[in-house]
């Protein structure tokens, strides 16, 4: 995963690195805890509109997913804690989503096609008639 993030960086500048860090790390706070992409602008010293620009460059949208790639990973173990905690505790939203995780529990969607059979005389009949108008 570290060299996924390293060959990202490379195809940024130090200020778009910069600016990718700071978007990644305000997008985890809560609402009324986040800065204005003017605030993260004037921080990094390029206007808003160049920071939003830069947003959504494809190697910063590759940068987020790689760090919440490796986040997530290193995170594992406290979110199925926290999951079998929920489970424990009767939650039964959690039980299905754990059951889901682990492959126990697939979701299924059947299809039944009621069509009518076909009489092969009939088709046979259309058939012939096709092939004489060749």
């Amino acid at each position: 995963m570290a060299s996924k993030l390293e060959g990202i960086l490379k195809e940024l500048t130090a200020d778009q690195a910069k600016a990718a860090e700071l978007i990644y790390e305000n997008d985890l706070l809560p609402k009324g805890k986040r800065r204005s992409y003017v605030d993260i602008a004037n921080e990094i010293g390029v206007s808003d509109r160049t920071l939003r620009k830069w947003r959504q460059l494809p190697a910063m949208l590759d940068y987020k997913s790689a760090v919440t790639d490796t986040y997530l990973a290193d995170n594992r173990t406290r979110v199925m804690q926290a999951l079998i905690n929920e489970c424990e505790a009767g939650n039964a939203s959690m039980m299905k989503l754990y059951m889901q995780t682990m492959g126990m529990l697939v979701d299924k969607a059947e299809l039944e096609i009621k069509a009518p059979t076909a009489d092969p005389d009939a088709v046979a009949a259309k058939l012939a008639s096709i092939k004489a108008r060749l």
